[in-house]
This record gives C-alpha cells, structure tokens and sequence, in this order.
C-alpha cells in the first residue's frame, strides 16, 4: 500500500501536467510563443550563411563578389513569391497552422539543399526556395496573432514577435561564423535541421488559431467592458450604437450572477461559444430593461396627468367662492 500511494501520486502529477501542457495549446500565448520561435529560426537561418557565403562562392565555385548579391536578391524574390500566395490560400481555406509547418518543412529541406549545392544554379533555386519559406513564415505567422489579440494587446504581442526576429538577426551570424569554422557547410545544415526539428514539434502541436479564444486588452474587466456588436436587434429596442453605462452594468451583474465561472476566468468571455451565450442573455436584459423603463416612463406621465386633473378637480370649488364674493362686493 505505502509503495502505490507514491506510484498513484506520481500518475496524478504526469495527468495534471499533461493536462496543463493540453490547456495551454489554446490559449493565445501558445501562439505568441510559436510565431515568435517561427520569426526567430528564420531570422536565425537568413542569418547563418552571412559569414561563409564569400568564401563559399570565391574559393570552391571560383566566383566574384557580386554573385552573392544575386543570392540575398534571389531570396527576396521568394519573399514576395511565398507571403502573398500563402496568405490568400490561408485566407481562402480558413487554416493557418499547416501551412506554418509546411513552411518550416520547406525551410530545412531548402538549407540542407543550399549547404550541400556544388553548383551555382543550384544556390539560387536554394535561396529563392529558402525565400518562399520565409515569406510563408512570416505572413502566416503574424496573421496568427492577429488572430487571436485584438487592441492594445495586439500591438504587445507583435513587439514581442519581432523581438525574437532582432535575436535572430543577431544571432544568426554569429552562430554561422563559429559553426563554419568549427565544422563546415555540414554542421551548418545539422544545426539548421536541429532548430528547424524543435520548432515543428512546437508548430504541431498547436491547436488552429480560429479555434482559440480572442485575447484583448479589456480583458481585465471583460464584464464590465462587455460590447455588443448585434447593431440589429439594438437597433430595434430603440438604443443607441453605444449602451448607457447603466445598461451595462446591469448586464454585467446579470451575467455575473447567471455564471460566476466567467468572472475567474475572463479569457473564456472572448470565446464563441461565451460570446454567443452572453450576447443573448445581453439582448433579453436590454429588452426587460427597456420595457421596464418604459413602462416607468408611462406610470410617471399618467400620475403626472391624475395629480394635474386631481388639483384642478380642487381648486373648483375655491374659484366658486371666489366668485360668489365677487359679485356680492360689487356695487348694484
């Protein structure tokens, strides 16, 4: 018994791991962590060949300077070949994360061909190819984040993308010099096959975008800040584009009571499904209000009407009187 109690904790742990590990596939950040580990391998492969690309192209092709040039130019000729064309397809079809691993596919299989090339040619097709690549990578990558931060956050995340591209750059030359000397064009492909080996790992395990929930930057107070974007139905309850404060609190509370599930766990309101169900409760609060306050509105201007007709019904006879005394001061 004292030896399957530890055994039966230890199985409990690895679930709750594995269980935490699963969860996170959805949630925004795992997006923000696997664009930014795209940008930075291909910051880092762009970078690689800076250091020996010279001494490559003069001493075992017996080529001039200027051939490299053509290379990097050939390589942003495959940007503008592989970003628009992937984004459309990604656009079309709805689908972002297999394209990001075909991709990475393409980028290590186009680096190991360029470290292995014996011809010229066959350097350009390489470094054209590797350019698809990146313009997959790059297009497909930010549109990720795009798609699940929305306002301020958005604008924090991209930061935090093109940090890891500033790394990449940085670091790509000088990883490439030391590699190079140490081992050659070989080592430079095992290094590539290795990073490019860790980010589809990554890649593959991400759950599509468009099924993650929307992070924004009221995320914070998503009750509080609930907006309702069916302009149709507030259209027809008479309300205006943008709800009184008032209305929204007391939807907010509404729903608050309805689930407090939501208050702990505010990420979940950005999701469809939480959406859809807040929206609706959120129109049929509207509605009561609505009434309710028109109804108030209709008591009020009837009570008003009954004490108008109620003080004129008594000052009647006072006028009588007054009347009566009028006449009999008056002189015959």
């Amino acid at each position: 018994m004292d030896n399957a109690e530890p055994a039966n904790h230890g199985k409990n742990s690895v679930s709750r791991i594995l269980r935490k590990c699963n969860d996170f596939r959805s949630q925004p950040a795992a997006v923000l962590i696997v664009s930014t580990m795209a940008v930075f391998s291909d910051a880092v492969v762009y970078g690689l060949i800076v250091p020996f690309l010279p001494d490559v192209l003069q001493d075992r092709l017996g080529l001039s300077s200027s051939a490299n040039g053509l290379l990097f130019g050939c390589f942003g000729i495959g940007v503008l070949i592989g970003a628009p064309t992937s984004a459309y397809i990604s656009d079309r079809w709805k689908v972002r994360k297999w394209p990001m691993v075909l991709g990475l596919l393409g980028l290590g299989a186009t680096s190991a061909l360029f470290a292995l090339s014996n011809a010229y040619w066959e350097l350009i097709l390489a470094r054209m190819a590797q350019g698809v690549s990146s313009g997959i990578t790059w297009a497909i990558g930010l549109a990720m984040i795009a798609d699940v931060y929305q306002g301020e956050a958005l604008g924090w995340a991209m930061g935090i993308a093109f940090s890891g591209f500033t790394l990449g750059y940085l670091g790509g030359p000088v990883f490439g010099g030391a590699i190079y000397s140490a081992g050659g064009v070989h080592a430079i492909a095992i290094f590539v096959g290795a990073i490019a080996a860790i980010d589809l790992v990554f890649r593959l395990l991400l759950v599509e975008p468009k099924d993650i929930a929307v992070a924004s930057a009221s995320c914070s107070e998503p009750l509080a800040n609930l907006e309702l974007d069916n302009g149709a139905n507030e259209h027809q309850l008479g309300l205006d584009s943008t709800l009184d404060n008032r209305f929204r609190k007391r939807v907010a509370s509404r729903a608050a009571e309805s689930s407090p599930a939501l208050v702990a766990t505010p990420v979940a309101i950005d999701s469809p499904q939480s959406l859809h169900g807040i929206r609706a409760a959120s129109i049929q609060e509207l509605t009561e209000i609505h009434v309710a306050d028109s109804s108030s509105a209709k008591k009020r201007a009837s009570s008003g009407h009954a004490d108008a007709i109620a003080g004129a019904t008594a000052s009647v006879p006072a006028l009588t009187n007054a009347t009566a005394m009028h006449t009999a001061d008056a002189p015959t």
